[in-house]
This record gives structure tokens, sequence and C-alpha cells, in this order.
């Protein structure tokens, strides 16, 4: 095997390693549904959104500071620290019996979640060149995606199997102790030397990164674009999906809970094709105009009266196929800002992302409590056209159109291109 082989190679494991904490922080998120009853007997919890929304809460208080800090220290020690502090805050809702430490322990979790995505993007970014970061990101991406779909089906089995929620808990803090060890073991990171311009500029402060990061307009056009593509995730699939498919299709349960599911599905088959092709094009922008059109004409489908289960599961998986095209979002970031504020510059979009998602649960619910389904889902096409016209907006960040941002990764681990 070549050197430059061997460099992608160890390249490829250091993102699938880092990957594997964002996968694991999926898993947190979706035994919430797993593991539902046993919380709220072991914690009697009244109002079990809050509880579980303690995950979002620590996410956004913390993604700044998250980016700052994957900006400033090496990518692989903070991965090992917030791993294990995402262990000891599982560990805490085995043992814990007030309801207090409960939610304590679900915002400790969320706080350490902050940093999966954002050390991703980082990694990815670090070591693969302009022309070949976006199908890295979109692998990493879809492999948490994995983590949603590993948590709510094996957790489910593990659930019946064992009757007890403390032991799919004692499964689950073991995983993570295997992925902090693989972690530990695959990560690789850049060398200091190539890190684009980090060795001849003078360290930013904490005020003048962020000042820096908020004043590019390509941020929060990038950021907005993925945050509203996403839309179709957090509300057909974390939050009304099934009852909006029972109420308006008049399918059954199951039928309904195997509809939703073929988003993710959809996503995760199309999300490493589309990053590979906006590497291999040259261009971004393209395909997230089509991306937004062509979930714009998707979500058009479902005003289609009486559709049956097969069609619905046929357009779901559609809307996971197009609104996949969010991926390319998070390099059009990265390559819109100097490469020692990549996670910074995502933790700004992230902020967006996960922001817009729970406002944008909120106000469909009020709109569907008022109006029902029929008028709140006009919400979501609306957010398609909006898409498509950030997109428009966004300027091309490519590296056809980028050249000297293509030289200054050269020297990246995984070569140029």
């Amino acid at each position: 095997m070549s050197q430059t082989q061997q460099s992608s190679a160890r390249a490829w494991v250091s993102v699938i390693a880092t990957a594997l904490f964002f996968f694991y922080w999926f898993i947190q998120l979706s035994l919430n549904n797993t593991l539902h009853d046993f919380y709220v007997a072991k914690f009697h919890i009244e109002s079990y959104g809050l509880f579980t929304s303690m995950y979002l809460i620590g996410n956004v208080i913390i993604f700044i500071p998250a980016g700052m800090i994957l900006d400033k220290f090496s990518t692989k020690k903070v991965l090992c620290i917030n791993v294990g502090i995402m262990i000891l805050g599982a560990l805490g809702l085995l043992f814990a019996h007030n309801t207090f430490l409960a939610y304590a322990c679900m915002l400790v979790v969320g706080c350490a979640g902050a940093f999966s995505l954002l050390a991703s993007l980082r990694i990815a970014t670090t070591l693969f060149s302009a022309n070949k970061a976006g199908f890295p990101i979109s692998v990493a991406i879809t492999l948490g995606m994995c983590g949603g779909l590993f948590g709510n089906s094996i957790g489910k089995i593990l659930y019946d199997y064992f009757g007890s929620g403390a032991s799919v808990q004692i499964v689950n803090i073991a995983l993570g102790v295997v992925i902090l060890v693989l972690i530990v073991l695959g990560v690789k990171e850049a060398p200091k030397n190539t890190t684009g311009d980090r060795a001849d500029k003078p360290a930013l402060s904490i005020f003048q990164a962020l000042a820096k990061v908020a004043k590019n307009p390509q941020n929060w056009l990038a950021g907005l674009y993925v945050s509203l593509l996403n839309l179709p995730i957090m509300i057909l699939d974390f939050a009304f999906g099934q009852d909006y498919l029972k109420t308006i299709f008049h399918i059954e349960p199951l039928q309904a809970a195997n509809t939703a599911s073929m988003i993710f599905i959809g996503f995760m088959v199309a999300g490493p094709f589309v990053g590979k092709w906006s590497d291999s094009w040259g261009y971004r922008k393209p395909l997230m105009i089509l991306g937004a059109i062509a979930s714009l004409g998707v979500m058009l489908l479902l005003y289609i009266p009486g559709l049956s289960y097969l069609w619905l599961m046929v357009i779901f998986f559609a809307i996971g196929v197009v609104t996949s095209a969010q991926n390319i979002g998070y390099p059009v970031i990265a390559e819109s800002n100097d490469p020692t504020l990549t996670a910074t510059a995502n933790a700004l979009g992230s902020i967006l992302i996960m922001g817009g998602g729970a406002i944008a649960q909120n106000i469909f619910g009020s709109i569907q409590s008022a109006s029902g389904y029929s008028v709140a889902y006009h919400m979501l096409p609306i957010c398609m056209v909006i898409a498509l016209l950030v997109a428009l907006a966004i300027k091309e960040t490519g590296w056809k159109k980028k050249e000297p941002r293509e030289k200054r990764n050269s020297g990246s681990i995984s070569g140029g291109t």
C-alpha cells in the first residue's frame, strides 16, 4: 500500500471512529422512546417532554463553547473527555433515584453530545482536502442517524429480552466504553503544521473568533438551509409523524411507525451519495438548490388524498432521500471560514439547526392543536420554499470555485485532489 493510500485509510479510520461518538449520542436520544416507561416509573416524571428536552437544552447552551474548544485544543482529547462524561451521565440515570438528579444527568448527556457532530466535522475538514470533505461528512452524519434506528430497534429487542430498563442501560454503558476505546485507538489528528493558516496567524480571542464567525452571512444561510431541510425529520419522525399518518391517511399504528421510519432509511441511503456527488462535481450550490426543489415536490405529494400504505412508504423514503441534501450545508460552512474556525462556525450553524427544529415543533404543534393536521402540514412546503430562496442566496464554495482554499488544504493527511 502506497503512502498516500495509507494516509487516506488513516483519515477514514479517524472519521469513522469520531463519528461513533455521534452514533452513540443518537442512541441516547432514541433510548428515550424505548425506556419511556422505565424512566417515568423510576423517577416519577410528570412531564416526560420536559425531561427529554434537557438533551436539547444541553446541546444549545454548549454548542458555541464546544466549537471554540475544538478549534483550540486536541480534538482527540476533547472527544475522549466528552465520551467519558456521556458515559457518566448514563451511569447516573442507572443509579439515581432522585428526579432532580435524573434531569441533571440528561442535561450532562446533552452537553457532552454537543461535541459529537462538531468533532466529526472538525476531523473530516482537517484530514480531507476541500474536494473530498463532503463525502466523509455525509458518512459521519449517516452513521449518527444509524444510532437513532439502533436505539429504537435494538434497544426495544434488548428491553423485551431482559424485561428491564436497567439491563438496557448497562448494555448502553458498556457500548460507550467500547466506543471510547475505539476512539483512543482509531483517531489520528493532522500534524500541527498541516492545519492551514493555524501556524502563521496569531490566535484569536474567544470574542474575536465568535464575532468573525457571526459576521459571516454564509454561516447563517447554510445553517438555516440545513435547519429547514431537517424539519421533515424533526416534525414527521421525531414528533408528529405517526399521529399525522393515522389521522390523515387512516393507517394502522404499526404501519404508521414503519412509514415514519422510512425517512431515516432514505436519508441514510442517499446521504453519502449526495456528499460524494458534490465532491466529485466540485460545486455545492446547484445540489442545494436541486435538493430544495425536490424536497418541495415530494412534500406536495402528501396533499394527494387517500394514499395507500405502500405509496406512503415510498413517499416518506423519498423525503429522506431529497432532504439529505442538507448534508452539503456543513462543508459549505467549513469552506466559508478560516480553517482554524471550522468547529466554531459549525457550532453556530448547529444552534440554528437544533433551535430551529425545537421552534418548528412547537409552532407545528400549536397549529395542529388549533386547526388540525391538514392546516399544520402547510408549514412544511412553505419551509421548503424558504429553503430554496436561502440556497439561491448562498455563495458557491466548491473546490472548483475555491482553488486558494484547495491549496491551503493540500497538506492534509489525505493529500490533495
